[in-house]
């Protein structure tokens, strides 16, 4: 068994709640980060008891490619890293199960299976997107937690495109009765083996039984690559014709006839890459299904009653009349990932002026613009608005003081709220503020005669990370002092992805973590400095 490992605190930062899988080279953990003050599950190696050099170079691919990808259906990775002979990674946790135990234990509707095959494959297209194979798609390596919300994990098997030279991309891994195949003959990999894979744990789920497994491997092998389509597609006949088809269109034996991309196969279900996740309920919260119809009949009445008072109000107004908006009273702090007390909220809002971290909101006013010229509506940026054109549209860009437009690669100068006169179509938008180190970018689409509105908040582009370390300290991210804490709170605005922390006290022994910053998180890093 692995030794040397103490029972209660590893590496200074992890505490262990509970093991759940143990042998001579490996641990894996339920822990709590003490830093983030956040359940993590936390995979250990043993790098010097190990003669395979492969095993820790997958131990370590994982932990390098999963750093790189930030999707609502791939696990994330929070820290990593050596501490003497062990190599760590700590990971999200999610409360739930694998989807093969969620199989074991639930009869799902049809409906949250729907549910479950979109997150999959827009987790794969993300992947794939990332120039990433998983190579091991298999129900233990899908997660879903107590509202249906699934997660892709193990990426072990991983390869990236920056992964030939360490690992032989011809090689047979992954899982036998859930390999493409290719995978079998041991060709070389594409997305298609993925989609593959997910294929047969699609029929799994839907049929409850895997089409390809056999008494044994070598069975098992054979029938992957001498199968009959016609009759695993007959396996299907109970199902609705949409999964009938993007099912056996994900498992074809010859990798041209099968989808080239996972967007392909949500379109044919009818949803897009980009159209958000809907949480689907467990059966038991249906309860008052009637209830809720009522609720939301109210709700829309209710909307559609105040849509036409502002719309009455908005039209009695020319374009010069919209108020200027000021966003620094905005308080509301979301998708952040510990528990505030009131007190930190505080602090919150005092460090941020524009606390506001919900995602940038394109709106459609639908509205008509009256007769009104460039020189009335643009001021001192009527010079550089198009001609005016029926064919034209409006767009008014709401952000903070100092932020400058630029579309379509022309410096319209600084943002103000009132709206530009732009041609009917797609147009490329570009604003930039000296106080932020990232640009907003995102192409809108203009209609004629009606405005779109584009409310950006630049912190929506960053992540947040409050320090409570005591005694006070100098934090250096990358290797760059950014702040020193005196023994109270402090936040700071962090570009997403893997960041180095350290903190410096003459005093102490320096500390030295990473952190995978999320766009729009607020992660909460508490340290108390021991003797």
């Amino acid at each position: 068994m692995m030794t040397g490992l103490s029972a209660e605190i590893l590496f200074e930062k992890f505490q262990i709640i509970d093991v759940l899988k143990k042998d001579e080279h490996a641990a894996v953990f339920l822990a709590n980060h003490i830093y983030l003050s956040k359940k993590i599950i936390l995979k250990v190696l043993n790098t010097q008891k190990i003669s395979d050099h492969a095993l820790i170079e997958r131990f370590k691919r994982e932990a390098k490619i999963l750093a790189q990808l930030d999707n609502p259906h791939i696990i994330k990775v929070l820290d990593f890293g050596m501490f003497k002979e062990y190599f760590y990674i700590s990971f999200e946790y999610i409360e739930g199960v694998s989807l093969r135990n969620l199989l074991k234990q639930q009869q799902l509707s049809v409906e949250q299976k729907n549910h479950l095959m979109t997150q999959l494959l827009k987790g794969l297209h993300y992947a794939h997107q990332c120039q990433i194979i998983h190579r091991d798609i298999k129900p233990e390596n899908i997660f879903v937690d107590n509202s249906l919300n699934l997660k892709i994990g193990d990426f072990g098997l991983a390869l990236s495109a920056e992964d030939n030279f360490v690992t032989n991309p011809y090689s047979v891994v992954g899982t036998p009765s859930y390999m493409s195949p290719e995978q079998v003959r041991g060709a070389k990999l594409n997305a298609q083996s993925d989609l593959f894979s997910a294929g047969v744990v699609l029929y799994e789920m839907f049929t409850g039984k895997n089409p390809f497994l056999k008494e044994n491997v070598s069975l098992t092998l054979n029938e992957i690559m001498a199968f009959d389509e016609a009759l695993v597609h007959k396996g299907l006949e109970d199902q609705e014709q949409s999964v009938k088809d993007v099912i056996y269109h994900l498992i074809r034996k010859n990798a041209k006839d099968r989808y080239t991309t996972a967007r392909e196969a949500l379109n044919d279900l009818g949803f897009s890459v980009e159209q958000p996740t809907i949480v689907i309920k467990p059966e038991s919260a249906r309860v008052n299904k009637n209830r809720f119809k009522l609720i939301a009949a109210i709700l829309t009445v209710a909307v559609i009653t105040i849509t036409l008072i502002v719309l009455k109000i908005f039209n009695s107004q020319t374009p010069a009349s919209i108020p200027n908006i000021n966003f620094s009273d905005s308080t509301s702090l979301q998708n952040q990932s510990t528990k505030k007390t009131t007190e930190d909220l505080q602090n919150e809002k005092e460090r941020i002026d524009t606390a506001n971290l919900n995602k940038p909101l394109i709106e459609n006013q639908n509205q008509t613009i009256p007769n009104t010229t460039s020189n009335e509506l643009n001021g001192n940026l009527s010079t550089q608005q198009p001609a005016k054109s029926s064919g034209d549209g409006w767009l008014n860009i709401l952000a903070v003081v100092g932020t400058r437009v630029i579309i379509n690669g022309e410096d319209y100068g600084p943002a103000i709220s009132r709206p530009i006169q732009l041609s009917e179509g797609e147009h490329n938008v570009k604003l930039v503020n000296d106080e932020y180190d990232l640009p907003y970018i995102e192409k809108i689409k203009i209609t004629a005669k009606q405005t779109k509105t584009l409310r950006v908040n630049f912190n929506s582009l960053f992540g947040f990370v409050i320090f409570d370390v005591r005694p006070g300290a100098k934090i250096y991210i990358d290797g760059i002092e950014r702040i020193e804490t005196p023994p109270l709170k402090q936040m700071l605005k962090l570009i997403p992805g893997m960041r180095r922390v350290s903190l410096k006290n003459p005093n102490y022994r320096d500390i030295d973590t990473t952190l995978n910053i999320e766009k729009g998180d607020t992660l909460k890093f508490s340290y108390k400095f021991k003797k």
